[in-house]
């Protein structure tokens, strides 16, 4: 049974985009694993997830000593919010959210109330200028000629992070994404690391 719950596919250590047609874009392996570092440097640390695609990539790839996502078949757009309610009642630990570009839709104006609660911790952005979840169905069900509605700007969601007084930058390449992540956690600010993705279905497994 720990086998099983331990088991990731052997490939996910070199996982590689696979879009040829789009560049700079980033396979969900590459963008969210340096995450775990930043998980791993507190006792206390806090991952949650939303839901979506990426939620389910990160539930996969990420663990902490405390985790909040948003359940099975659950809502899409609380990370923000569970974030600053994992700032208050940690507010000396790492606090990393992961979610979708059309997540970060729902409550991005809560950054104006983190930055003046003084509530800072890392949101990160998978950004694939979609809504996966129901790309994907619609690929699944009707086939690629009749996918309509899911397509969104590759917008820099960043922007609007720091357009609120916190922190922002965008990535689009993997030897980058560590760094970037450390120098959105010790900014000391509500920030976003927009990671630009390949919008790859979830995976089946998660933790």
């Amino acid at each position: 049974m720990r086998a099983s719950v331990a088991f990731r596919p052997p490939a996910w250590a070199n996982a590689t985009t696979a879009t040829t047609d789009i560049s700079g874009r980033l396979h969900p392996v590459q963008a969210l694993r340096p995450l775990q570092a930043l998980l791993d440097a507190h006792p206390d640390s806090v991952f949650i997830s939303d839901g979506g695609e990426i939620g389910q990539w990160a539930q996969a790839l990420l663990s902490a000593p405390h985790r909040v996502i948003n359940g099975v078949a659950g809502a899409i757009g609380a990370a923000i919010p569970f974030a600053l309610a994992a700032r208050v009642a940690l507010p000396n630990a790492p606090v990393i959210a992961v979610m979708g570009d059309g997540t970060f839709g729902f409550h991005c104006a809560e950054f104006d109330t983190a930055v003046r609660y003084g509530l800072p911790f890392v949101a990160v952005i998978g950004n694939d200028a979609r809504w996966n979840a129901e790309y994907q169905i619609q690929l699944r069900d009707y086939g690629s000629d009749r996918t309509i509605g899911c397509e969104l700007l590759p917008s820099h969601y960043d922007q609007v992070a720091k357009a609120f007084g916190g922190y922002g930058e965008s990535v689009n390449s993997a030897a980058e994404l560590g760094t970037a992540f450390l120098r959105a956690a010790e900014s000391k600010l509500p920030a976003c690391v927009n990671v630009f993705i390949d919008g790859l279905p979830a995976p089946n497994i998660r933790r």
